[in-house]
């Protein structure tokens, strides 16, 4: 299908609005790295990219693949893969921000639940087969790729720069910007976008685009509702051409309001012989005689 067409259905990120604050980047965050691929039970709230899988790919993308078939086996393979071992699935991702590349998930689902996964940014035209590793049978690699030196070399390379630097104004399509880098090294990104009636998310919080009023240096923070009981916080730091700089993410617990019994407290019984303890009155006060009714 054509690339506009794909890409329609990216939840109308391009008109969809959100507040923007004026600070300074400041989250630090261990990696964590579980891809989840059932959606959340509140779609409504959140925006991913459109996935299809390869059954229904478009033929212009069918032949990219197919001629590109060679130099994604021995990518892969470079970092461990071998597609010619097991059953593989792959998915094609829409991303905005990559028109000239298709996003692919190459998953291999083992017997015990295991999963291998990768992601393979090709080339529509002529260029190179780029290849993130994020899983081998649901171990990450030395380095996540969440925060990888590569995958954000990737990223950068494979980004337009004049779509890059549009991308990061107040006023352009950042989280769509965000959203493509999370779905490259992490396979399928669920983000938070508005508040809802979840509790455990009551402390997540809503995508923001942080500018430094010191430097020219930009942040990307938001929510991806990636497990049950669970979400994961992202931070993307990025200079004033949108080139990716550093890249966080961090795992965290749903959030759980403590219940009140709705009990009386209890009178704690004085022990036997005990004389309650007397205040003494502040200097110069009298003490008041109260009188009980007859």
């Amino acid at each position: 299908m054509p690339f506009a067409k794909r890409t329609s259905g990216l939840l109308a990120l391009a008109t969809f609005s959100l507040a923007f604050i004026f600070a300074a980047p400041a989250v630090q965050a261990a990696q964590a790295n579980r891809a989840a691929d059932t959606p959340p039970s509140e779609s409504s709230q959140y925006l991913h990219l459109e996935h299809v899988p390869s059954s229904g790919l478009d033929s212009a993308s069918l032949a990219v693949v197919h001629a590109k078939q060679r130099e994604i086996a021995a990518e892969a393979t470079f970092f461990g893969y071998n597609l010619r071992a097991g059953e593989w699935e792959y998915d094609e991702s829409s991303c905005p921000a990559m028109p000239d590349q298709l996003l692919l998930h190459y998953r291999r689902q083992y017997g015990d639940g295991a999963l291998s996964l990768f992601t393979a940014v090709v080339p529509r035209g002529a260029g190179r087969v780029w290849v993130v590793p994020v899983l081998y049978r649901n171990a990450t690699p030395f380095r996540s790729a969440m925060g990888s030196e590569r995958s954000i070399a990737v990223f950068n390379r494979v980004v337009p720069a004049d779509l890059a630097a549009k991308a990061v104004q107040p006023e352009g399509n950042w989280l769509a910007y965000a959203l493509c880098y999370a779905d490259i090294v992490y396979g399928n990104a669920n983000i938070l976008s508005r508040a809802g009636t979840e509790m455990g998310l009551a402390h997540a919080p809503l995508p923001l685009l942080r500018l430094s009023e010191a430097t020219s240096a930009r942040s990307i923070v938001f929510t991806d509702r990636n497990a049950p009981g669970a979400y994961m916080v992202w931070d993307l730091s990025l200079n004033e051409k949108g080139q990716l700089t550093g890249a966080a993410a961090q795992q965290l617990s749903d959030y759980v309001a403590r219940e009140r019994s709705g009990a009386e407290p209890s009178e704690k019984p004085m022990p036997e012989g005990q004389e309650p303890p007397v205040k003494p009155l502040p200097a110069g006060q009298e003490p008041k005689v109260v009188t009980r009714p007859q």
